[in-house]
């Protein structure tokens, strides 16, 4: 033991010279000689190397104990595919470190953080050959260990005290390291693997640990995978940071340049198929995802990486297709996260925020109005005292508070936000007041004035004529109104004129009546 211990020492010290050797020599042209001293030393280390780890005792872990002089050994494998000999030194190498990671996830952890090494520390144009092999041998090894761990289940030779290291194993990579499932085959075989675990053994993890494949179920396919996914969401809680979002990246990437797209990348550099997406899973996806981020998170982890991101959510909402749920979830989730600051990030566009809005109505216990409040205050008093908004844009901003109000006004039941007229009121008649406003721009203040008076004068008529039949029937309780239809004396029948500013005001007039109650108006303006 002891000899073993100081071998691994002499061969960590060995190295570290070498590294110093090659940080010596960038930057400089090397002597011929000492480019192939350096290189021969190398080569004798790696030999070492290989001897001292390979006649390590089984019971010691390549990874978990060695992982100092078994991260560098990782360069030799550049090679891996071109000695096609079973008991080369590479293929004996990784046939024992995939034994022990199948068990170990300890030795799973220093395995991708040494590749994470590489790729942080090394310039991509070198070390990117090594990773691309090394991806690959995990996706053939995650995958033929999944395999075997099915075909055991499906024969019912699974036994948990046999065999449960196998699986708390293969589900910490692929939940830790959620790349893997981009490899199809892989992904598809883990989709199995998990539904079939979770029907017998009902899946849970540590609570101490934030395993970011989790919220990758989000986007499978198959809706119990999906429900898995979001029952070990809700047990990890929320995601914080951006940092906690990196090791999601990849597939994020991949994902958000799909809806854009609607192109998979190319599949030529892989020798593996990728999975293939379609759009319903992705915006499912998303849609249940960002319910699962912090602010700090989806601000800097999505929307800075990718701006184009909001870009895509609008459109959708903008448009009537088959994602305007999701698009209009995402949207809403975007808000709550970010607030008012959201629209900073992209144009005001009426036609979303209305949309938007409208997508807030269901809201009860006055959500709804509470964030109404909220947009209207930062479109009034906010973006039109901003530097960071154009002249046009502070306008719009106006324009675009107003058909909100009008929105309250109109939809039925109508809910006006009388509680806030102070803060919209004088916008509106200063818009009706500027007479150089362009018509599209100033139209909607108009329109707002003539809603408000029409409404106004309604519920105040309606409940000045219900009052009084109510006092001439003696009822006790002045307040309780007939539920009756009835219209108003000045109602007009607008059949022949369906179009007319006549049945415009009908429309209103009936809104408002039925309302009358509990109508406020708004005697400032």
């Amino acid at each position: 033991m002891a000899s073993a211990a100081a071998r691994h020492i002499v061969l960590a010290e060995r190295w570290r010279g070498i590294q110093e050797d090659e940080e010596a020599e960038d930057g400089v042209e090397p002597s011929a000689a000492k480019h192939r001293r350096l290189i021969r030393a190398k080569e004798d280390w790696f030999s070492h190397c290989y001897t001292f780890l390979v006649n390590l005792p089984k019971k010691e872990h390549i990874w978990c104990g060695y992982a100092d002089i078994m991260s560098p050994f990782l360069e030799t494998f550049h090679g891996f595919f071109d000695d096609e000999d079973e008991n080369s030194s590479l293929r004996i190498i990784w046939r024992r470190i995939s034994q022990e990671m199948g068990i170990c996830t300890q030795c799973v952890c220093e395995h991708h953080q040494a590749q994470g090494f590489f790729d942080t520390e090394y310039r991509s144009d070198t070390v990117d050959p090594l990773l691309k092999v090394l991806r690959l041998l995990d996706e053939e090894r995650v995958t033929e260990h999944i395999i075997q761990i099915n075909a055991k289940i499906q024969l019912k030779e699974y036994d948990p005290s046999c065999h449960g290291a196998e699986v708390v194993s293969l589900m910490f990579e692929v939940l830790m390291y959620p790349v893997l499932l981009d490899d199809q085959s892989l992904a598809n075989r883990f989709q199995i693997f998990i539904e079939t675990i979770d029907e017998s053994y009902e899946v849970s993890l540590s609570t101490n640990q934030q395993y970011p494949g989790v919220y990758a179920l989000l986007f499978f396919k198959s809706c119990q995978a999906r429900a898995i996914g979001l029952r070990l969401a809700r047990s990890m809680g929320k995601l914080r940071r951006a940092v906690d979002l990196e090791p999601l990246q990849p597939l994020l990437q991949k994902y958000i340049n799909f809806l854009e797209a609607e192109v998979l990348p190319s599949t030529s550099e892989h020798s593996r198929p990728r999975v293939q997406l379609k759009r319903a899973d992705i915006w499912l996806g998303f849609k249940s995802f960002l319910g699962f981020l912090e602010a700090p998170a989806f601000e800097d982890g999505v929307l800075e990486k990718y701006p184009v991101f909001l870009n895509i959510v609008l459109n959708h909402v903008s448009d009537d297709t088959s994602d305007l749920s999701c698009a209009v979830s995402c949207l809403k989730a975007s808000f709550e996260m970010l607030g008012c600051k959201l629209w900073l990030r992209t144009t005001l566009s009426p036609s979303v925020m209305l949309i938007y809005m409208q997508s807030l109505e269901a809201l009860q216990d006055g959500e709804h109005e509470k964030q109404r409040r909220n947009v209207l205050y930062f479109l009034l008093h906010q973006v039109t005292r901003s530097s960071n908004f154009s002249a046009l844009m502070r306008k719009n901003a106006t324009k675009i508070a107003l058909l909100i109000v009008q929105r309250g006004y109109t939809m039925s039941p109508p809910c006006p936000p009388s509680e806030c007229s102070h803060m919209w009121g004088p916008s509106l008649i200063s818009s009706i007041e500027d007479t150089s406003l362009h018509d599209s721009l100033r139209q909607p203040a108009l329109g707002l004035i003539y809603i408000i008076i029409i409404s106004d004068a309604s519920a105040m008529i309606s409940y000045k004529l219900k009052y009084e039949a109510v006092q001439k029937l003696n009822i006790s309780k002045p307040a309780m109104f007939a539920d009756d239809d009835d219209e108003l004396p000045f109602s007009h029948d607008t059949k022949e004129k369906p179009q007319s500013c006549w049945n415009d005001f009908n429309v209103l007039n009936k809104l408002a009546s039925h309302e009358c109650k509990d109508w406020k108006c708004i005697p400032l303006l």
